[in-house]
């Protein structure tokens, strides 16, 4: 680096305007200082010492209150930012475990009215999609506790756990959106005047409490119950599963269930699992076809049936023995979906995920039935 280089001033682009105002005042005071000696040598009349130290005074006192300009704006950049609002502290968020439930949420809706609060979930198991609110239960051991948005909480026990939105898209099943058992376009959604199932010489109800019905679906229940007592011997009680709550509305787990056109039946075992209240998975090894194929014939044969829903092991086990009875094909395609597969529209007994321990029927207007049902 040259001399003439390390001795350069700072241009003042490069200075701060205070620097740059000291700069300015040292110029002219130079200049100032410069011409009187200039006027003197050339024998004028220069200005005397006093007009020099006002100069320099008025110079200094420029320069002073610049810096008192400067010290004033940074405490007002201070003071202003003292005046801004801290951001809040962020809320820690209790770490719950996942929950290991088969459930997959699908949509939540959070709102600080929790009675407003809604989640949309599918049970894997069941094969049924579920709008919950805080406080409902998903099955005898596990309610809704929370919902947040993007997650809801459990409440399992004394245990809490979290089922989070997925991250990778979710697909409906086409058969989810053709048989479903939400409930039909005519639907109320609540049952007035509904009687209670009472006790039947041919059946049993597991949960009176959640009995309750339209007469039309008491009687054509008890029509069926005695039908298949009728046309079978020495079998056992037919289980009565749930119809609806008083007063019907929203019942989870079920979609329908809601205004006393619906109850769940379970299948006619054989040995001990027979007199069993519980509703059990029926297989070749242990479901009573002959009684079971009699049971559902006997609720077609009300008139009053809508649809059932019955799983397609259990539809190809009524149908191969329907067959090997002499049934004729008409009846059989009346009756079965099988063996026309899962999303075949036709067929009163039809394929839906979760019935293979129970089958659902839906009841609605009377219907014409052939005279041998």
């Amino acid at each position: 680096m040259t001399k003439s280089t390390r001795n350069a001033r700072p241009t003042p682009a490069r200075q701060t305007w205070t620097e740059r105002l000291r700069f300015g005042l040292g110029i002219s005071l130079g200049i100032t200082i410069g011409l009187t000696a200039t006027l003197a040598l050339a024998g004028c009349t220069a200005p005397d010492e006093l007009e020099a130290a006002l100069a320099a005074d008025e110079a200094e006192l420029m320069l002073a209150n610049a810096d008192a300009d400067a010290d004033a704006d940074a405490d007002a950049n201070a003071d202003a930012n003292a005046e801004q609002p801290m951001p809040p502290a962020p809320i820690a968020v209790p770490d719950h475990p996942a929950t290991k439930l088969p459930l997959t949420l699908l949509a939540t809706m959070a709102s600080e009215d929790v009675q407003r609060s809604s989640a949309t979930l599918r049970d894997e198991q069941m094969g049924t999609i579920l709008n919950l609110r805080v406080g409902d239960a998903i099955d005898d051991e596990t309610t809704i506790e929370a919902i947040e948005r993007g997650r809801i909480l459990l409440r399992r026990g004394e245990i809490i756990e979290a089922l989070s939105l997925p991250q990778a898209a979710v697909r409906i099943d086409d058969s989810l959106m053709n048989f479903t058992e939400a409930p039909d376009d005519d639907d109320p959604g609540t049952l007035k005047n509904g009687v209670q199932l009472g006790p039947g010489a041919h059946y049993e109800i597991k949960r009176p409490d959640n009995a309750w019905g339209e007469r039309a679906t008491l009687l054509a229940i008890q029509r069926a119950t005695t039908i298949y007592s009728r046309t079978t011997s020495d079998g056992p009680k037919i289980h009565i599963g749930d119809l609806s709550r008083r007063g019907g509305g929203h019942f989870p787990p079920h979609l329908s269930h809601r205004s006393g056109r619906d109850v769940d039946v379970g299948y006619v075992l054989l040995g001990t699992e027979a007199d069993d209240l519980l509703f059990r998975r029926a297989d070749t090894d242990n479901l009573d076809v002959p009684r079971t194929w009699a049971l559902l014939r006997a609720f077609v044969a009300t008139g009053y049936v809508r649809i059932i829903f019955a799983d397609t092991s259990i539809q190809r086990l009524l149908y191969d023995y329907a067959r090997e009875s002499g049934v004729d094909e008409s009846t059989l395609e009346m009756l079965l979906q099988y063996p026309r597969g899962g999303n075949f529209p036709g067929g009163i007994i039809r394929d839906w995920p979760g019935h293979k321990n129970h089958f659902h029927v839906r009841f609605g207007a009377p219907r014409a039935t052939p005279a041998d049902l």
